[in-house]
């Protein structure tokens, strides 16, 4: 018996849906909602104080991480005191830097080292870049500036 070649439009769809880009994975999390993976990080946000904080945790490729789930928690909790830390800390490393810091996000992404964290920061007028003040227990200890 002979086969039907296949049809070239049937055949092209097979081809683009071998190629097509899998559905980000997601997680549904009680407290903080849907985070979803990218690029091996997880990201959701939370409300706090009447304003979205957005965050970036590690974990495997099905779940973040549950302990840095919980420091993002007990972090939120206590976001102004971080914050205001951290933009003293980039004012006294960047004493040249002038202008209004608004928070971007937080993250904690090394399971292994849930006692560090990072703050991020936009710039009013550098709109290319991104302020990072890396903490450890705690106390900043670094700022950069990523493009």
């Amino acid at each position: 018996m002979m086969s039907r070649p296949l049809h070239t439009s049937h055949m092209f769809q097979r081809l683009k849906s071998l190629f097509a880009a899998k559905p980000p994975v997601q997680y549904q999390h009680p407290a903080f909602g849907v985070l979803t993976l990218d690029s091996g990080v997880w990201g959701g946000s939370t409300q706090h104080g009447g304003r979205e904080i957005r965050f970036y945790v590690g974990g495997t490729e099905t779940a973040p991480d549950a302990g840095l789930l919980q420091r993002v928690r007990d972090l939120v909790a206590r976001l102004p005191e971080a914050e205001r830390a951290a933009l003293d800390f980039i004012r006294s490393q960047s004493p040249a830097v002038t202008g209004e810091f608004t928070f971007y996000s937080l993250d904690f992404l090394w399971e292994d080292k849930p006692h560090i964290f990072a703050m991020e920061f936009t710039l009013a007028g550098d709109d290319d870049g991104i302020w990072r003040v890396e903490f450890e227990h705690e106390q900043p200890k670094f700022v950069g500036r990523d493009d």
